[in-house]
């Protein structure tokens, strides 16, 4: 039957952020010099702005936007990212067991083979990504805040180990972050990975998680100069620059308030889809907090995957989150894409009963 329930797609709640970009679109005034080609890093005013913000909601008290660059959103970051860590040969970058299907893609597309890593509840094993960079990769992809999907978060202490593992290996990290925002919401944000090791690592984020991925707004913290050159020559060759309309647009809702109100009113939302879906569907079932998804564990995933779609309800394949031939250890349900809550939690009842 044709899905009836989407709790495959990680959208947010869209709440008002429609309303919120119609304000400022209509005060939104074009000069000349907008229409000239842009800057290759994307508009100067925008990154302090990015910069600013995340300095707030992200962990990163010291981002430079000096160093970083506008991108068509956070996969497209990530995808820069990855080709500027991984060196010749035979490429492979080491990456959570189970992590963003997105970024496997991004690896597959580009021929560098991902090597799992096992994980424990605070994430990413020191010890097991040690032992698997000792096999000659150089690169490492984590999700520190709100993990995609299993929604572990790392404390301190785990980023800490992760850092200094790095260093000792001289691994570049590549850090996946859209969920911070969302997670500053239920806390003071901890320090990212690039706050903790700026000189090797590249940050990845986007609003994609806040406003919705339709704007296609993101960006690229590099770890030094030359890294950020080769971005901005990479952007240039293939796009001659990126639109910077929507970076403006986004910058502003930063800088003026609107979406620090929006972010408040938004993980409220996400709260409450969280505490609902665990109602529903049972105690194990992980949730995050302030995040757009939860886990629930299952030692058959595709299995019961089939059986939720037979009742009219998608989730993502969770064997896209795990290397080919392994078995996932759970389901990912996406909370945010059925806007109205009663439709939510009619599709977390059916989830319920087919467990």
């Amino acid at each position: 039957m044709e899905p009836t329930f989407d709790l495959a797609v990680n959208l947010p709640p869209r709440l008002d952020a429609a309303a919120l970009l119609d304000a400022h679109l209509s005060t939104t005034r074009f000069r000349p010099d907008d229409l000239a080609y842009p800057d290759t890093s994307g508009p100067l005013a925008a990154r302090e702005a990015i910069a600013r913000w995340l300095s707030r909601v992200a962990g990163l008290p010291s981002a430079d936007p000096q160093a970083m660059t506008t991108t068509l959103g956070a996969r497209h970051a990530l995808g820069l990212a990855l080709a500027a860590a991984v060196g010749g040969g035979a490429p492979s970058v080491l990456v959570e067991d189970h992590t963003f299907q997105g970024f496997r893609a991004i690896a597959r597309g580009a021929g560098i083979r991902c090597v799992d890593v096992a994980m424990d509840r605070h994430g990413m094993r020191p010890d097991a990504m040690a032992e698997a960079a000792a096999r000659g990769t150089r690169a490492v992809y984590l999700q520190p805040t709100l993990q995609n999907p299993t929604t572990v978060t790392m404390p301190l202490s785990r980023r800490q180990e992760i850092v200094d593992a790095a260093r000792a290996l001289d691994l570049v990290l590549i850090e996946g972050d859209v969920y911070s925002p969302l997670a500053s919401q239920a806390h003071v944000p901890l320090p990212a990975l690039a706050s903790l090791a700026p000189e090797r690592t590249f940050h990845a984020g986007g609003i994609g998680k806040v406003l919705g991925p339709g704007l296609r707004v993101g960006w690229l913290l590099h770890p030094d100069a030359t890294a950020h050159a080769s971005t901005a020559a990479t952007l240039q060759r293939d796009h001659d620059g990126l639109p910077a309309l929507w970076p403006c647009v986004v910058a502003r809702c930063m800088d003026d308030g609107s979406l620090d109100a929006h972010l408040t009113a938004l993980a409220r939302a996400t709260t409450a889809r969280g505490e609902l879906a665990r109602r529903i569907v049972g105690e194990d079932l992980v949730v995050s907090g302030t995040g757009l998804h939860a886990w629930l564990p299952d030692a058959d995933a595709p299995r019961l995957e089939r059986r939720l779609l037979d009742q009219g309800v998608r989730v993502a394949a969770s064997a896209h989150f795990v290397a080919e031939g392994r078995v996932p250890a759970g389901i990912r349900l996406a909370l945010g894409a059925e806007g109205d809550i009663a439709r939510l939690a009619e599709a977390l009842r059916i989830v319920a009963a087919a467990r």
